[in-house]
């Protein structure tokens, strides 16, 4: 009898073992399989193309163009080669903390420094003479502040004013002037729409924190512009207001970025009447 309890108890253990190396066999191609999967997985994340806007046609009302090159180190910018200027930048970390603008016809620098707590932006200070300083609000809203000093080293305001951000674009900046005396009152007020495309700038590492750049640092495209001025002269209570809407136009690469803008604003350069349009190019 125990001679039959001890080959059945052993038959039995034969079993189990057996069951645990085929249960062992399934588990190590279940881990194979999904170590193909991650590695699969891993393989298409790496393999989404990142553009990089690497070139920047404006052309005029008379057929004239200008080119723009922008330079890269991986994702950072190292410089933006203008017409008229050459503009470099330095980075502190993922932080651009420098820029030299040196204009071409004068070989004249202007040097900004870019101060951060946290990782946001506190204060810009330049070679010029001023610097400017920011409060982010809790509200989203960043207050700002364009300061210089005289001769007698005595701080004064030029203007001051409050930047709106909505779904990480710039949508609103109203801004007061400072040095206009104490009878006027000048505002100036900019209120932008934007599409729901890729802004290029935006895979700048580090650009969007620079808020001189106003609309450009911002996650879309601007759309509508309208630039407003109210001129109040405090004796008089007499108010002179004028305002400029300008349109831009977008054409885009199947990425979704745009490759043409029909716009009087030209990028990193302001807004001229007779300008017709951009044209965009990636690496």
């Amino acid at each position: 009898m125990n001679i039959v309890v001890f080959a059945f108890i052993n038959l039995i253990c034969l079993e189990i073992l057996l069951y645990m190396n085929q249960f062992k066999k399934y588990i190590l191609i279940l881990v194979v399989v999904l170590s193909t999967l991650c590695s699969c997985t891993n393989e298409s994340v790496d393999q989404i193309p990142v553009s990089m806007l690497k070139k920047i046609v404006e052309t005029s009302v008379d057929g004239s163009s200008t080119v723009t090159t922008l330079n890269y180190n991986g994702n950072k910018i190292v410089n933006i080669d203008k017409t008229d200027a050459f503009l470099e930048f330095y980075y502190t970390g993922d932080l651009i903390t420098k820029t030299v603008e040196t204009t071409k016809s004068s070989s004249r620098k202007n040097t900004l420094e870019y101060s951060y707590s946290e990782g946001k932006l506190t204060k810009i200070t330049s070679s010029e003479n001023y610097f400017i300083n920011y409060i982010h609000n809790n509200d989203g809203s960043i207050s700002y502040e364009k300061l210089t000093k005289d001769s007698d080293n005595k701080i004064l305001k030029i203007y001051h004013g409050v930047l709106f951000f909505q779904n990480g674009n710039l949508i609103k900046e109203d801004q007061i002037l400072d040095n206009t005396g104490s009878e006027i009152l000048i505002r100036n007020v900019n209120d932008l729409k934007y599409d729901n495309k890729k802004n290029p700038l935006n895979n700048i590492l580090g650009f969007d924190k620079l808020y001189n750049y106003s609309y450009l640092i911002s996650l879309n495209n601007a759309t509508i512009s309208v630039y407003s001025t109210t001129i109040k002269k405090i004796n008089d209570d007499q108010i002179i207001s004028s305002i400029n809407r300008i349109d831009s136009q977008y054409q885009y690469n199947s990425n979704g970025y745009p490759t043409e803008v029909i716009s009087e604003k030209i990028i990193f350069g302001g807004s001229d009447s007779k300008h017709i349009k951009s044209q965009l190019f990636y690496n």
